[in-house]
């Protein structure tokens, strides 16, 4: 499946390049800006994805999100994750299980998007803080990304949350992307999103 993204365009990633450095001294304005972007990503790959169903879908997740006291090895996958209730990663691990989801944990940008292109799967669905988003457009534009930020955290790059009622409902948005049972049970976690 072909995607056609303006990040792949060096003429449009100078432009936001540019854009963001000028709006740089209003942290406000640049994190509106940015969240643009995410927007115009998330509908123009809902766009591409129209009739044609995802069969390969890829969570990526910051290592962030992984809480600090955790020993659980996340970089693979979620399984280890799965009946844990000390985070949102078991909570997320069932929700991948329910549709069907790889997902893992990257603990560096470029090792993420090496794994995205190795895998080679039809969706990505990712979430990071701001600045990492827009990496992403900018280093993997070759592959249609679902995109969130980061719901808070405790301190920079320390015990991230994520929107789970957002992910699914990003993933209920897939063609081709259905879940087993009915509903999703209530986040084990007792939270829908950190820091909201």
């Amino acid at each position: 499946m072909s995607y056609r993204s303006p990040w792949q365009s060096r003429a449009f990633v100078a432009m936001v390049a540019a854009t963001r450095r000028l709006l740089r001294p209003w942290p406000r304005r640049e994190a509106r800006f940015v969240q643009g972007l995410v927007a115009r990503q998330n509908r123009r790959v809902l766009g591409h994805l129209s009739g044609r169903p995802a069969r390969s879908i890829l969570l990526i997740l910051p290592r962030c999100v992984k809480r600090t006291d955790c020993n659980h090895d996340v970089r693979e996958g979620l399984a280890a994750c799965r009946d844990c209730q000390r985070c949102q990663l078991g909570d997320l691990a069932r929700l991948c299980e329910r549709y069907g989801v790889s997902a893992l944990v990257a603990f560096r940008s470029h090792i993420a998007f090496a794994m995205a292109r190795e895998r080679s799967p039809d969706l990505i669905i990712a979430t990071a803080c701001h600045d990492r988003l827009v990496k992403a457009l900018r280093s993997v534009p070759e592959y249609p990304a679902l995109l969130s930020p980061l719901t808070g955290m405790e301190r920079m790059c320390v015990n991230a949350g994520v929107d789970l009622v957002g992910f699914e409902r990003q993933l209920a948005a897939v063609p081709g992307a259905r879940p087993a049972a009915a509903t999703l049970p209530a986040p084990a976690f007792g939270r829908a999103s950190a820091g909201s």
